[in-house]
């Protein structure tokens, strides 16, 4: 029988009813607010996060630096997939916010050295509505024993939690405001695509930087003053650049001076490692006998880079790079529920300087959903518009990118190459080559050969693939259409043993609708949920 762990600060999880219950110390580590019906245990692996509760708390004490004080109570808080969050409340009443980052959100010391400068810049150089940081570690040499940052507590509620609730006319002003945070975004350029950094922090690390000593025209004024300490762009931390075996190879992470130079490394570091590291492996979409091997992935890329200079080609290797939030939906944004005004922004892990053609077209939170022909639906549609409008009127440097009919033609093979082979997902890359390829005169590259081509044999084969996917596709919609298995396979923990068993029956009913043997094996082979 295990020991539990105990600790002299109360502990307690928060859930999503809003209610608390409590923990023991293990449950801190462990990643609780979902299950997965297959690959569970490497996704709870990479994100389980042990620290020294003990440290964490002396923490918390010495940056409220008041004498005689204590924490009282430790609330783990609902959990998203990259980060431990816990409010901490003091003896003395006040609250503060300590996240740690799991495994899978970025690499050692960049994730948080780059997310701490980040907001600085932001807060205190375009005068953002962002948490302030009290204290923070990239180093998880530490008496926490991990990476950490402590935060000020995100006044006011969670916009999610009242979206529902507005009228058409408060959404539509919430969208305003967010405009008026994207307008900040567009005021300031910065000369390459990479990471902010604190020059401080870059300077005995092996990677490529340079100091951000610009002025800018803005109201802002310049970005650095003898108050600041100096910032630096230096290389992406997103973990597709660092993940598993990548983090130990010398691969071009940036910073990139334009869209071209960066679409070209995201090739090159693909082939380093798919030839290194990349082993062959069945793709039962595509065959029942041949693997895929990596020669095969290899192939696709170079098709790619052939590509990539016509995807980016000027005047989009002139655009400008800038930040932008890396995950902007409705719990992420926070309002005073009395006001409907945004009163704080919080989750900017993974903020990074990008070419515009390279950020979203809009927030999440204006992501439509499927009930397009609803009220709801139409609302939706109202918002999103709305946002297009006020871009359009406002950036019009953005709004060219966005206007461009095949943005999306030439964009998708980019944000399809890094980590292709690791989310075996080579098909989805083909697919916007071929469209890619299918769409060259139209791109207005047609006084030019096309330096990729496919085959009949290869598009039949393609188009096989796709048919299979598709039929997958419309089962497993189906399925969560019903409220049976949710796309993807990640469930509630007290539905986990109700979705298996509904798992398996549609399992066996999919491969009873197999017309023959090699069927009956193909569709055994298929189904996702294993």
């Amino acid at each position: 029988m295990s020991r539990v762990m105990q600790s002299p600060t109360p502990l307690f999880r928060a859930l999503e009813d809003g209610s608390e219950e409590p923990i023991d110390v293990a449950d801190l580590f462990r990643y609780q607010r979902y299950r997965w019906l297959s690959g569970e245990s490497e996704k709870l692996a990479t994100r389980y996060r042990k620290f020294n509760l003990q440290g964490l708390l002396d923490a918390s004490v010495k940056t409220v630096g008041i004498y005689g004080i204590s924490c009282i109570k430790l609330l783990k808080c609902v959990e998203g997939q990259f980060n431990k969050a816990f409010l901490l409340t003091m003896s003395n009443g006040f609250e503060l916010i300590a996240r740690l980052p799991n495994p899978n959100a970025g690499p050692a010391f960049y994730t948080t050295a780059s997310e701490v400068a980040s907001r600085h810049f932001l807060r205190e150089k375009m005068s953002l509505p962002i948490p302030r940081i009290y204290s923070w570690s990239s180093e998880a040499s530490n008496p926490v024993g991990a990476e950490y940052i402590l935060e000020e507590k995100a006044p006011g509620q969670a916009l999610g939690k009242i979206w529902d609730k507005l009228s058409l006319e408060a959404k539509l002003d919430m969208v305003n405001q967010v405009v008026d945070i994207e307008k900040k975004f567009a005021s300031i350029s910065i000369p390459k695509h990479g990471c902010i950094y604190y020059e401080a922090d870059l300077k005995s690390s092996p990677v490529r930087y340079e100091r951000l000593e610009l002025n800018t025209s803005s109201k802002f004024g310049s970005f650095q003053d003898k108050q600041s300490p100096l910032f630096a762009i230096g290389p992406s931390a997103s973990p597709v650049h660092w993940e598993r075996e990548k983090a130990k190879m010398k691969l071009d992470r940036g910073p990139w001076e334009n869209v071209a130079d960066y679409a070209l490394a995201l090739g090159m570091n693909e082939i380093e490692w798919a030839t290194s590291t990349a082993r062959p492996r069945m793709n039962f979409h595509r065959s029942m006998t041949s693997p895929e091997k990596p020669s095969d992935y290899i192939a696709l890329i170079e098709d790619y880079m052939a590509l990539s200079p016509y995807l980016v080609s000027y005047p989009f290797t002139k655009l400008p790079n800038r930040i932008s939030h890396p995950d902007l939906h409705l719990d992420n944004i926070f309002v005073d529920p009395d006001t409907n005004q945004i009163t704080c922004i919080i989750d900017w892990q993974q903020t990074c300087v990008s070419p515009v053609s390279l950020h979203r077209s809009h927030p999440q939170m204006l992501e439509l959903s499927a009930a397009s022909q609803s009220r709801q639906g139409k609302h939706e549609s109202d918002l999103l518009d709305h946002h297009y409008t006020a871009i359009k009127e406002s950036d019009p440097v953005r709004w060219k990118v966005l206007a461009d009919p095949f943005h999306q033609v030439k964009s998708n093979p980019i944000t399809m190459v890094p980590g292709c082979w690791d989310r075996e997902d080579l098909f989805s890359l083909r697919a916007a080559l071929i469209t890619a390829v299918a769409h060259w005169n139209d791109m207005g590259h047609g006084g030019t050969p096309c330096p990729v081509s496919f085959g009949e044999e290869e598009l039949s084969q393609h188009q096989d693939e796709m048919d299979l996917l598709e039929g997958i596709s419309t089962v497993l919609h189906q399925l969560q259409d019903d409220g049976l298995i949710p796309l993807g396979g990640m469930v509630r923990p007290g539905y986990y043993d109700r979705a298996m068993e509904l798992n398996n029956h549609f399992r066996r009913e999919f491969i009873a609708l197999a017309e023959n043997e090699h069927q009956r094996e193909l569709h055994a082979k298929v189904w996702p949920y294993q």
